[in-house]
């Protein structure tokens, strides 16, 4: 049974003591943080004997993405981001994190993934090894980012929707309202327009793919197709599926009945990430990796 706790409230006692940073480009502006790790958490524990006045300034960092404004479940996906930023933290690496994603004119999704990448480049620039997480939606804009950064640390995915399998019209769907009535297709269908599944397996670099097992909308054919995109360059994936949750690490009885305010799913989504984190972002691992 995973630990019950709230999770958002760790996130914001990071967030406290968090650096903060401004992004400017072409698509905007944004505001966001740096938050670091516990003191005895990999990197930062490692780091304890250095510089006085200078913990939390070095090691890893990893952006999480921002999410597109306007969308359906966006409380959901809030406390989804959540969790994956304490899991982060957990793992041992500082997380990046934007607080205002302010667009210069009517966004489209070439605006939101230039804002991710160049959010992703502000950070490396102090930072050196930088790396990239993104929920939901944001996690599909995340694989097509991240094929315009090389040099990229890791790259999470979580709940995220294949663009190209969920744009898919049915000869029982095609003509269903839901096409122009979600702000979420119409941006899942841009997405898919821009191929992120060939995109996530542009550069090699550890990639972890996690999601609820039981959920209607995002089925594991979903999970599949990121990892098998990555398969077919020759390479592998890590991958967790979580029972019993749904697309946002929302707990689902045998009922169907969903948990909204429970946290334990979340728990077992922040310790996913944790776990996998602190397995692959260390001095042995990157030693592994060099071979």
């Amino acid at each position: 049974m995973a630990r019950q706790q709230n999770l958002t409230d760790e996130w914001l006692d990071a967030e406290r003591g968090a650096r903060a940073f401004t992004v400017v480009g072409g698509w905007g502006s944004a505001d966001g943080v740096v938050a670091s790790p516990p003191r005895d958490t990999g990197w930062m524990a490692r780091s304890r004997e250095g510089t006085p006045g200078t913990h939390g300034a070095t090691g890893p960092v990893v952006l999480l993405a921002p999410q597109w404004p306007g969308l359906e479940d966006s409380v959901a996906v809030a406390l989804a981001d959540d969790a994956v930023a304490v899991g982060l933290l957990r793992g041992g690496v500082r997380v990046a994190r934007l607080r205002a994603l302010n667009f210069s004119g009517p966004p489209d999704v070439g605006m939101w993934v230039d804002a991710i990448v160049d959010s992703l480049q502000s950070v490396a620039s102090s930072s050196g090894a930088v790396g990239l997480a993104g929920t939901w939606v944001a996690g599909t804009a995340c694989a097509l980012a991240a094929a315009r950064h090389e040099e990229l640390l890791l790259l999470v995915c979580v709940g995220a929707p294949s663009a190209e399998i969920m744009s898919r019209r049915t000869p029982e769907n095609e003509d269903d309202s839901m096409w122009t009535s979600s702000a979420t297709l119409q941006l899942i269908e841009q997405l898919a327009d821009l191929a992120p599944l060939e995109a996530v397996g542009v550069f090699p670099r550890p990639s972890f793919f996690v999601q609820g097992a039981v959920d209607e909308l995002l089925t594991a054919a979903h999970f599949e197709a990121w990892r098998a995109a990555i398969s077919a360059t020759g390479r592998s994936a890590d991958g967790v599926e979580i029972g019993f949750t749904d697309a946002f690490f929302r707990c689902v009885d045998a009922d169907g009945a969903i948990d909204v305010h429970g946290e334990e799913g979340r728990s077992l989504l922040a310790d996913a990430v944790a776990n996998w984190v602190a397995r692959t972002v260390t001095p042995a691992a990157g030693a592994r990796r060099a071979r």
